[in-house]
């Protein structure tokens, strides 16, 4: 959870009569019956177009922590997956984060031919302009 979601939580909890931080609005001595009845509820009174399930905002979180560069292991344990190949069913990388990747590849590739040509010639070269 991050200190934004915490602080969110915490803040709802502190405004709650009840004892429950989602309580249900005709019970509040009971839990919200269905998160996902109210998510659809909410998409349907805002008119959501197209809408959305509950589990797109998973895989966006997924995806967007991968891009920020967290590890497919510590995502897994995040989302609460067992292996990694459920992790990556909700991964899925943007186009340009895919041409960031490439291009990154790219450089090392040059950097590299270019660390290799330094040791065999003893030629001093800069490689600055790659980075």
């Amino acid at each position: 959870m991050t200190e934004e979601v915490w602080a969110i939580m915490r803040k709802r909890a502190d405004a709650s009569d009840s004892v429950y931080i989602f309580p249900s609005p005709d019970n509040p001595e009971r839990p919200i019956g269905s998160v996902r009845k109210a998510h659809d509820g909410a998409v349907r009174r805002a008119k959501v177009k197209p809408a959305f399930r509950l589990y797109d905002l998973r895989h966006t979180y997924a995806s967007r922590a991968v891009m920020a560069g967290v590890d497919l292991p510590t995502l897994g344990a995040l989302l609460g997956h067992t292996t990694i190949q459920m992790t990556m069913r909700y991964v899925h990388p943007a186009e340009e984060h895919k041409k960031e990747a490439a291009r990154r590849f790219e450089n090392f590739k040059a950097l590299s031919a270019i660390k290799l040509a330094e040791g065999r010639q003893g030629v001093p070269t800069i490689s600055t302009t790659l980075q």
